[in-house]
């Protein structure tokens, strides 16, 4: 139970009770009279705002509202928000204020191949963006003296950018060529150093930040310090902006597999000196891929001169850079004595946006083609033992894990999927499958491409499996976990593919394959014992699978 104290429009200070789930968030107001509480209880991505508000008799629930995305915002005297559809896509932009008998729509996106999303927001300005394939639109939101919010399209500079309220100035990035903008004037405000690949737009103690990349790895700019104001994250870290009330000043907080949460002062032109677990050596390697392209590996190396197990994680989707914060069962790998490396295909975020799309659609296939380059690289690394290799991969990432598994099934040891997206063809192919517009910027549509289709059947890890005959492939252990809420993954697909590799499998001993159907959804939801537990019994087979002491 939480309790929520208010102040009533006459003065009065009252108080009421309600309950606070997992998952669930409190969103306070701009005035004590109101506030907000955003979750998603279940893990099924079916985010529900609720809004409380203050008088005389109370605190009562004025308004509740789902599926929503879960950035809510208080702007002027409201609350302002995203409302999804019935296939989660975020389409339409509310505004709720206590004198509403119902929301205010003040923007709507009817092209279901656009995603709604708030991008930035202070007391009476937000920014709001409609996102499609490689473009970006933008619309200031404005709220004054009490009254209906105004929404008006803000000149493009651009047709991929990001837009971020700072003080009083609107700033938009231009992620092309690195520059930074004033909405209003047009102008320059600064350029980005060289070798920054600009992501977006982040507002921390009233500094301007822009998120990127530089030299594959994580990197943080504070544009109002020039150019020598930008710091990296070490070797497939993370690395988040902070900022010391105290002494005014930014901090960042980083952290890797040998880099344990460390907070460091962000001073110009210095690196940040971090101090690391001493688990393991973090060493660069590359692959060449099947077309000559070079692809980075990371790989924490124990110390040691004898052959190690290895621990192989991979992704290679939307954009997204496959890092490592600092992670228990990580440590507990590399205390053991297991390497544990990370493969940055095509597809994902490492390179910048090229990167990202030479694994898109038609080229997804260099996904798998990658990171099977990665392995065969990893395994004539003389301190790593060839027979001893696991495969570990999440969502997307499960996909061309199990196609790589499935191409080259004596390379591995094991294979540890959670919450793969183990069939898109058959996904992709339904007008009212979930997060399907965002799905089919990533692999493209099949549904009027003969050639998608073509392609996304042949990489399919299901539709493999089932063209093989029962008993005739050496196929290594497996894990794979499903999740009972999961908007994004078809858990009859997962089972399905659970099955046939088990029936597929030369080693039909018991245990062979292990299917797990857990509480909670994709992304979450759940009791937070139970997740843990859930960890610990995966973590228990990898060291079993890798014979790791």
């Amino acid at each position: 139970m939480r309790t929520l104290r208010m102040r009533t429009p006459a003065g009065g200070e009252i108080s009421g009770t309600f309950t606070l789930g997992p998952g669930e968030t409190l969103v306070p107001a701009a005035g004590p009279t109101m506030a907000a509480v955003i979750g998603d209880t279940a893990g099924d991505e079916q985010h529900r705002i609720r809004i409380y508000t203050a008088d005389a008799d109370g605190v009562e629930l004025a308004h509740e509202d789902a599926p929503v995305s879960p950035g809510v915002r208080a702007l002027g005297r409201g609350f302002l928000w995203v409302r999804r559809d019935r296939t989660l896509r975020p389409h339409r932009l509310l505004w709720w204020h206590p004198q509403s008998i119902r929301p205010t729509v003040l923007a709507e996106e009817p092209d279901p191949a656009r995603r709604l999303e708030l991008r930035s927001a202070d007391a009476d300005t937000a920014i709001l963006a409609s996102r499609g394939a490689a473009t970006a639109r933008h619309r200031i939101i404005t709220a004054r003296d009490g009254t209906v919010p105004s929404c008006r399209a803000l000149t493009p500079y651009g047709v991929d950018g990001d837009v971020a309220v700072w003080g009083r100035s609107v700033v938009v990035l231009e992620r092309t060529d690195g520059l930074l903008r004033d909405a209003s004037s047009g102008g320059v405000v600064a350029e980005a150093p060289p070798a920054f690949c600009a992501e977006h737009l982040q507002v921390s103690g009233g500094a301007l930040l822009v998120v990127g990349r530089a030299d594959g790895r994580r990197a943080v700019w504070q544009s109002s310090d020039g150019r020598q104001a930008m710091w990296t994250a070490p070797p497939a870290g993370t690395m988040l902006p902070a900022f010391d009330p105290a002494e005014g000043r930014l901090m960042l907080l980083a952290s890797s597999p040998v880099h344990r949460p460390q907070v460091r002062p962000a001073v110009p032109g210095e690196s940040l000196a971090l101090e690391s677990t001493g688990r393991a050596s973090a060493l660069s390697l590359s692959a060449v891929g099947d077309d000559g392209t070079a692809i980075p590996i990371t790989l924490f190396l124990p110390p040691g001169d004898h052959a190690r197990p290895l621990v192989v994680h991979v992704y290679g989707a939307y954009g997204i850079s496959l890092e490592g914060p600092f992670d228990p069962f990580t440590d507990d790998l590399l205390r053991r004595g297991v390497a544990v490396a990370f493969c940055h295909v095509r597809g994902g975020g490492e390179l910048g946006p090229r990167w990202h799309r030479q694994g898109m659609a038609r080229f997804r296939y260099r996904t798998v083609e990658d990171v099977l380059s990665c392995v065969a690289e990893l395994r004539a690394v003389p301190t790593i033992a060839a027979d001893r290799i696991l495969m570990t991969a999440a969502s997307a990432g499960g996909l061309t894990a199990a196609a790589a598994c499935l191409r080259r099934p004596t390379w591995l040891r094991g294979l540890h999927l959670v919450h793969p997206f183990i069939d898109p063809l058959e996904t992709l192919m339904r007008d009212r499958s979930n997060l399907a517009s965002t799905d089919r910027d990533e692999y493209g549509d099949p549904r009027d491409d003969p050639e998608i289709r073509d392609l996304l059947r042949r990489l399919s890890p299901l539709a493999h499996l089932q063209d093989l005959p029962a008993r005739s492939r050496p196929l290594p252990r497996a894990w794979i976990r499903a999740a009972e809420n999961d908007a994004r993954a078809d858990n009859d697909a997962i089972l399905a593919f659970s099955r046939l590799y088990s029936e597929v499998s030369d080693r039909p001993h018991s245990g062979h394959v292990v299917h797990r159907l857990t509480p909670g959804g994709h992304v979450g939801g759940g009791e937070a014992d139970a997740a843990d537990d859930e960890n610990l019994l995966a973590h228990a087979w990898m060291l079993d699978v890798l014979e790791a002491a």
